[in-house]
């Protein structure tokens, strides 16, 4: 009985029901009192009472019902078992009942609540239904019926199980009230009784589930009783497939997938009811034959599990990844059937991609589909095809409507197909766009704008518009009453400057063909009425370019100079031209600041009202006024700044740093160093293994690669020979081999190597081990160039350190090392031991170097030797071009640019020249700078910008923290986007790649059944791979095939002409930002250009402008994700889909954002110091002049910039305090003894020439030539 004890556990139990389970409050009370009630009825039972099993019978479940029937079932437990459930037992049952829903299987431990399972199964039996039990394995099916028999026994009830022990037939084993089996044979047996059923028109016995939860972690369903039935191999495949999915979810998804499935396997298949299978229906219409049993079994429980998925109330409409895997293997299991042939298949495939997007709800296309077969099946398909077609071409949903506002599927059921096509082509080209009260009610839902905002830009846009329509617009000429305007504009001002800027976009660039679109006079109201700065996001093509102009002119009018920052100097010198006329207009004076080679020219374009330019060109000019005191923009202050492409440039590239080369003479000194820093670190290489990549050691023999590698202190080895002489012991070489060794010239040595073979080497490090204290890993190379481990060291503990190796043919050997990291430190230092510092004695096998480097070099060293293994990893046509024997870094990852002005630093741009054997430059110390978001803080807040793509809330809320006085908003579309994206490809290698990118081309550009050719842009992440790309296209394009790799005006014009079906752009990034990529109307009727990304982009940003060069301005368009996991970075190479590797994407966006705000501290620190040395540098301008100033400047410019990077560890560390009072002093003391330096400079640079030219000679290097004077 239980004791007194269960009551005082009954509250805590009670909690921890409530929590695990979330039920309310009225539930728990309830569970109480029938668990009290039970509990006082179990101390005074009485003896003699039988079982009533009328209490088991009651079937509402009351409280009072629920607790006569629960006491019942404890006594029946009890007279069985001999003990009495427990609370927790008890507890479980009554939750089990609460949760009951019919049709639903019950997820259980049976391990934990065996107890309470047996007595919630014997209600259900009870209450009239059977119940499926669904373990692990057949042996917990035969445990649970040896462990329960005897309790159901007593209450009547019969049990089965269906493992592949069971004697009786299969019919027999169902008719038990309780059957307990693995999923395998419940899977198994339904199918094979979904058959009978059919055949016979018996149907099957239904039942209630009840699932336990370790049966979910099945993962391998052998299905051998559908397998050997021939009909049903099929659905054994189908079901395989099913599990694997199942298996790849997370737990929460594959339990709701497993009820799903057994409530699937639920349904009666009756032959009679066929007409309620849409899919059997619709494959009957289109094939004009019956299906056989098996076929409709399979697809009848198919369209059940997708029922099942979409009964669900909430977000019916929602296409979710497993409402889109149901209903992609029920249509791709319909098009298998034995009369499908590939019309079909392409019909099935066709409606499916009407399903991402919540454009149509699982059950709404099986509807369509039907419409579709039920009025428009012919020959072939054809005319479904074409009207397929359309619907994805133009996304539409199931809630679109024509012009008279039927549906779609009202429209399928009342006209003829010619006649349907015809319809839907005129209603979908012409669609109208959104109009005024549309567009601020999708505003509005936003809630990014404030109502009085709102208010007047609808007043003032309405206004407009109506000018426009009624032809009055043309009146409003009147430039120079928008001169004496107030500059507190209210509505009606507002008007009125809109009305004349429109009608000068009409004369002067639309050329009397358009009128600035609604949406475009809604930004500039937005953009006008915003007292701070205010950012845009506005779709790709829908008219920023306008936009910006537009408010370009309204700041010129109310006093200002207005700069407009692009991402390229072609983009800014082509929109400066485009719109020079309107701003003429106005008497606005416009130029364009990226094409101005000396200070003249720029001071004179820096008077203009309007300058175009990229962010580079103003930071630089700001530079050349601040730091060298040019004349360059002396009157022009910072008012107001307009960024198109505004998230490149405030994100991509906020802390990026512009400054101007700084050519300092001592730095020349460095060559020799940075020579033989590469002298070393070339002869490594890296290894492969396949899953690790290694740094390879240069090639030596056995015994000098061992003992170069171990510490050899306290070993009795002192000598590379004391090596060879134990592989000499332990007959690894032949005796006296070392003997002959020491008396050897070095080719006798290589010769005499040769007899040792690979094997032989492999075998001498497991007997080495034996020797020294350290464990050895050894690697060969296999056939195709990859590491294959040969030996792994035996030791786990981690004070016995591994070495690895690689050996090779011959006697040779290469150390192996994790990373660059782990021998930075030891070359660095084998560099350092090759310097001597000036003055000092003279060693003809050193270099000579003037002290004053010292601190520098000592450093920096560590730095030049990482970057030199970074020069050997980085790509040419990926990371950088060679053009003219010049190293050109190319920004690969975001806009596709080559920078011709930019440099890398810290040796990096000097490591690559020496690789490619072009003119060495000098080492550049960076002596001026300023940062992106520096240079924005000027304009104090009159910061506007527009972009395609502002970026996701923490793209947001990374640039209000940056900028806090910039407010945002997106402008919505003008009219419905009708950009289709299709399903992402990921292919595992290039080959592979190559091959599905020129499938996807070929089938998009060429002429099928239901349409004519498009044209396509394919996007590639790097020069060489466009190369490749285009290479692999051009023999196959039936049109033009351009290659598109440069920013100049050049490359601009190949892109300029109009593409035709068949044409095709091979590019880089350069197409994926503010490019307009222009198709013809008959490419537009075909469903638009196609755009392929070839790659995984680095934000989400980058992805959707390159999808924005498709379905501009209303038009249709469609793109797609087809990537190699091969050419991505080590975080991606086991991505299997598009999806998980866009969450890797994300999170390492992310990650660089959180980086890249952590790096502005450090950044705000190095512009602290460098606004107090121009302080310093403005005093000496001040109180010198001509050739003592230059004089000064030139020494001064040089030890700060030697300063900096000789702080660069101080600045790490943020010693802000420390780091100012240095600098002030050691500006002083520089100063004073400026002269005396500007001497000492002399004479090293002179000294050092000869003493380089030696070392040179001395160390044997072939790189000379990388060293010769420009």
């Amino acid at each position: 009985m239980l004791r007194k004890k269960d009551e005082k556990n009954l509250d805590a139990a009670l909690k921890e029901l409530k929590t695990s389970h979330d039920l309310d409050d009225a539930v728990i009370d309830v569970i109480k009192n029938i668990t009290t009630g039970i509990l006082k009825y179990s101390e005074n039972v009485p003896e003699e009472e039988g079982l009533q099993e009328d209490y088991l019978k009651c079937c509402t479940f009351n409280a009072d019902d629920l607790q006569k029937c629960l006491s019942q079932l404890c006594k029946a437990v009890f007279q069985t078992k001999g003990w009495w459930p427990t609370v927790k037992h008890m507890l479980e049952f009554c939750v089990f009942i609460w949760k009951r829903k019919i049709g639903v299987p019950q997820l259980v431990d049976v391990n934990e609540d065996s107890c309470a399972i047996a007595m919630f199964s014997a209600v259900q039996v009870y209450m009239g239904n059977k119940v499926g039990l669904v373990l692990s394995s057949d042996c917990q099916s035969e445990k649970q019926i040896e462990e329960w028999s005897e309790f159901f026994r007593n209450l009547g009830i019969s049990l089965d199980t269906n493992t592949e022990k069971t004697v009786a037939s299969m019919k027999d084993v169902y008719e038990a009230d309780i059957v307990y089996g693995a999923l395998e044979n419940f899977v198994s047996d339904y199918f094979q009784q979904g058959i009978e059923a059919i055949e016979t028109g018996i149907l099957p016995l239904q039942h209630e589930f009840i699932i336990d939860e370790r049966s979910l972690n099945s993962s391998n369903l052998e299905l051998s009783r559908l397998k050997n039935n021939e009909s049903l191999v099929f659905a054994a495949e189908v079901l395989q497939n099913a599990m694997n999915h199942f298996q790849s979810q997370k737990t929460e998804q594959r339990q709701s997938l497993m009820k799903a499935l057994l409530q699937g396997l639920s349904t009666n298949f009756n032959k009679d009811k066929n007409t309620e299978n849409k899919i059997i229906n619709i494959l009957k219409k289109m094939t004009g034959k019956e299906l056989s049993s098996s076929e409709v079994v399979i697809l009848t429980f198919l369209e059940n599990l997708l029922r099942v998925f979409t009964s669900d109330t909430e977000a019916v409409k929602h296409m979710t990844p497993t409402k889109r895997w149901c209903l992609e293997t029920l249509l791709t299991c319909a098009g298998q059937i034995h009369y499908s042939n590939e019309q079909m298949k392409d019909v099935f495939w066709k409606v499916l991609d009407l399903g991402p997007r919540t454009l149509w709800a699982p059950e709404e296309i099986l509807n369509l589909l039907g419409a579709l077969t039920d009025h428009h099946h012919d020959d072939g398909c054809i005319s479904i095809l074409k009207i397929l077609h359309l619907m994805a071409t133009y996304q539409v949903s199931s809630k679109w409507r024509d012009e008279s506002n039927r549906s779609i599927l009202e429209l399928l059921g009342s006209r003829r197909s010619g006649n349907l096509i015809q319809h839907l082509e005129k209603s979908l080209m012409h669609e109208k766009s959104k109009d005024i009260d549309s567009l601020f009610d999708e505003i509005r839902q936003m809630k990014d704008i404030d109502e009085q905002t709102l208010t007047t830009a609808y007043s003032v846009v309405t206004h407009v518009s109506n000018l426009i329509k009624t032809g009055e617009i043309k009146k409003h000429k009147d430039v120079q009453q928008l001169r004496n305007l107030n500059t507190n504009l209210d509505t009606g001002d507002l008007q009125k400057l809109l009305a004349v800027l429109c009608n000068a976009v009409h004369l002067c660039v639309a050329k009397e063909k358009w009128w600035p679109r609604t949406t475009q006079m809604i930004s500039w109201c937005l953009l006008a009425l915003s007292d701070t700065g205010r950012l845009l996001e506005m779709g790709t093509g829908e008219g920023k370019s306008c936009v910006i102009a537009m408010f370009a002119v309204l700041r010129v009018l109310r006093g200002e100079k207005v700069d407009v920052v692009s991402t390229s100097s072609v983009l800014c010198q082509r929109d400066a031209e485009e719109w020079r006329k309107f701003y003429n207009y106005f008497g606005i004076a416009v130029d364009t600041n990226t094409n101005k080679t000396d200070d003249k020219d720029r001071k004179e374009c820096y008077q203009k009202d309007v300058v175009y330019g990229t962010i580079e060109t103003f930071a630089a000019d700001h530079l050349r006024q601040t730091f060298e005191m040019k004349d360059v923009r002396p009157e022009r202050g910072y008012q107001c700044i307009i960024i198109d492409e505004v998230d490149s440039l405030l994100l991509d590239q906020g802390v990026q740093l512009t400054y101007l080369a700084s050519p300092i003479v001592s730095m020349q000194h460095l060559n020799p160093i940075l020579a033989m820093i590469w002298a070393h670190v070339s002869q490594y290489g890296f290894m492969s293994s396949g899953d690790q990549t290694f740094v390879q050691g240069p090639p030596t023999s056995f015994f000098k690669a061992i003992f170069d590698s171990i510490n050899t202190e306290d070993l009795e080895i002192d000598d590379p020979m004391d090596i060879l002489s134990i592989a000499e012991e332990t007959n690894t070489v032949p005796k006296g081999f070392t003997q002959e060794i020491y008396k050897s010239e070095k080719k006798e040595l290589l010769r005499k190597l040769k007899t040792v073979s690979q094997d032989a080497v492999v075998d001498f490090f497991e007997k080495m081990e034996d020797y020294v204290p350290y464990g050895f890993t050894v690697y060969t190379l296999n056939d195709v160039g990859l590491l294959c481990l040969r030996k792994i060291s035996p030791y786990k503990n981690p004070d016995i350190p591994e070495l690895k190796f690689l050996a090779l043919d011959d006697g040779l050997c290469c150390a192996l090392y994790d990373s660059e990291e782990m021998i930075i430190k030891s070359i660095a230092e084998l560099i350092s031991d090759q310097i001597q510092y000036t003055p000092c004695t003279n060693d003809n096998d050193k270099i000579s170097i003037p002290g004053f480097l010292r601190n520098l070099i000592e450093k920096k060293v560590s730095v030049w030797v990482q970057n030199a293994f970074l020069a050997t990893n980085l790509r040419e046509g990926r990371d950088y071009v060679v053009e003219n024997n010049n190293i050109c870094p190319v920004d690969f990852r975001s806009t596709g640019i080559v920078e011709l002005n930019k440099k890398w630093g810290d040796g990096l741009q000097q490591f690559i020249e020496i690789k490619h054997q072009t003119k060495m430059s000098t080492l550049s110390t960076v002596t001026n700078y300023i940062s992106n978001i520096s240079f924005f803080e000027k304009y104090q807040g009159k910061i506007y910008g527009t972009t395609g793509t502002l970026g996701s809330k923490q793209d947001l809320l990374v640039m209000q923290d940056l900028y806090p006085n910039l407010t945002a908003f997106k402008m919505p579309t003008f009219n419905r986007k009708k950009l289709f994206e299709l399903e992402g490809i990921v292919r595992n290698s290039s080959k592979e790649w190559k091959s599905e990118i020129k499938h996807a081309v070929m089938a998009q550009i060429s002429t099928n059944s239901y349409r004519d050719g498009r044209s396509a842009l394919v996007i590639c992440e790097t020069i060489n791979e466009a190369k490749e790309i285009y290479e692999e296209l051009k023999s196959s394009i039936p049109g033009e095939i351009i290659l598109y790799c440069r920013s100049d005006n050049e490359s601009l014009n190949k892109i300029e002409k109009e593409l035709l079906p068949g044409d095709v752009i091979v590019a880089t990034n350069l197409a994926g930002r503010g490019t307009d990529i222009k198709v013809s109307k008959q490419v537009n009727g075909n469903g638009g250009l196609f755009v392929i990304l070839s790659f995984i982009s680095e934000n989400t940003r980058v992805e959707l402008q390159a999808f924005g060069r498709t379905a501009r301005k209303g038009k249709p368009g469609s793109a797609q994700i087809i990537m190699c996991s091969e050419h991505m970075q080590q975080d991606f190479r086991t991505v299997t889909s598009l999806e998980e590797a866009k969450r890797i994407r994300d999170r390492l966006a992310e990650e660089k954002m959180n980086n890249m705000m952590n790096d502005l501290t450090e950044m705000n620190l190095r512009e602290e110091l460098f606004s107090e040395y121009c302080k310093f540098l403005q005093h000496i301008y001040k109180n010198t002049d001509g050739d003592e100033r230059r004089a000064v400047v030139a020494i001064m410019n040089e030890f700060w910039g030697i300063w900096l990077q000789t702080k660069s560890e101080e600045i790490d560390q943020l010693k802000r305090e420390e780091l100012t009072q240095s600098l002030k002093s050691d500006l002083a003391k520089a100063k004073s003894q400026s002269e005396s330096h500007l001497h000492h400079a002399l004479v090293f640079i002179t000294s050092s020439s000869l003493e380089t030219s030696h070392w040179m000679k001395n160390s044997g290097t072939l790189l000379r030539s990388s060293l010769k004077k420009p």
